[in-house]
């Protein structure tokens, strides 16, 4: 791509590192090491070709063509917009809802999890037990009035399952909210149990600090960029991903896209990741649970509780 532009759009292409370029006319695209990703999008591609499907909005046929002879059939930038934005995704389907969410409290509390933060997400919908699977169902919504639901994921109470509903749409990760809605404060996990594993640790230290805590549903920052364009006051921002691999890699990538993005330059950010002896919050917490009640067993024993 990058030999693309340098050869039929080079006015459309410059550096902005000394391993980066972006494009001009959107510079929250930006191309390194053989790839490219148009962040404000959430979408990116490693070809030329890809480029012009994806960005240009061309047809397969027009691509080709324009790859094979040279001939630049060049899009205006309004138009260019309107035929990226992705096409209108098929609607969420949602697991219909279980009677109660009794199997979805008792495999929370079982974690360590605050019993008032698991009821507020009850309450306020982004959580649930499916009816069939008794599943864990946590639900992203969008920011309007009705708050309709864009993106779910799932997580078994018994077993390891991990998934995300069908036709979720990332860019709307679960939050669990701050209790004052104009808060400036962010917290970045991996998934929803590590961000009300988190709440459930700051809550049992009697730490007052007040923020959105978001999962990013794994390692992608497409729920980040899509919150922060949807939240544009946020000015700090903790990184708490898995002290694992994936996790450690993903924190340096999501660093160096938001320095790299203009409309971030304001945000401070922080490592703040799980303590080293656990792979993340949820173990944290199990850690502390676990440590908790053999405390009292031995206090019991020594006969200083009744």
């Amino acid at each position: 791509m990058l030999t693309y532009l340098k050869t039929y759009e080079p006015h459309n292409v410059r550096e902005s590192s000394a391993d980066e370029h972006c494009l001009v006319e959107h510079d929250s695209l930006k191309m390194s090491n053989g790839k490219w990703f148009w962040h404000s999008r959430g979408f990116g591609g490693h070809t030329a070709y890809q480029f012009l499907t994806k960005v240009r909005g061309m047809e397969f046929r027009e691509a080709i063509q324009t790859l094979l002879d040279g001939r630049i059939t060049y899009v205006p930038a309004a138009t260019q917009i309107k035929q990226s934005l992705p096409k209108p995704k098929e609607p969420l389907v949602l697991p219909p809802p279980n009677k109660n969410n009794d199997a979805v409290y008792a495999y929370l509390r079982g974690r360590g999890i605050d019993r008032d933060i698991i009821r507020r997400c009850f309450e306020n919908g982004s959580l649930y037990e499916a009816a069939k699977t008794k599943h864990c169902v946590f639900v992203g919504f969008d920011d309007t009035s009705s708050r309709s639901p864009k993106y779910a994921c799932m997580r078994g109470t018994i077993g390891s399952l991990k998934q995300d509903a069908k036709n979720s749409d990332k860019r709307f990760g679960f939050v669990l909210p701050p209790k004052n809605p104009a808060s400036r404060n962010l917290v970045l996990l991996e998934s929803p149990v590590d961000a009300l594993s988190l709440a459930s640790i700051y809550k049992m230290g009697g730490h007052e600090w007040d923020g959105y805590r978001l999962s990013l549903g794994g390692v992608s920052s497409r729920s980040l960029m899509g919150f922060l364009e949807r939240h544009t006051g946020i000015e700090n921002i903790h990184i708490s991903l898995d002290n694992d691999r994936a996790g450690k890699d993903a924190t340096k990538r999501i660093i160096q896209e938001l320095l790299s993005d203009k409309r971030f330059s304001h945000i401070k950010l922080t490592i703040a990741p799980p303590p080293l002896d656990s792979k993340d919050f949820s173990d944290a917490l199990q850690s502390i649970t676990k440590s908790n009640i053999q405390n009292i067993d031995r206090s019991k024993q020594a006969g200083f509780l009744l």
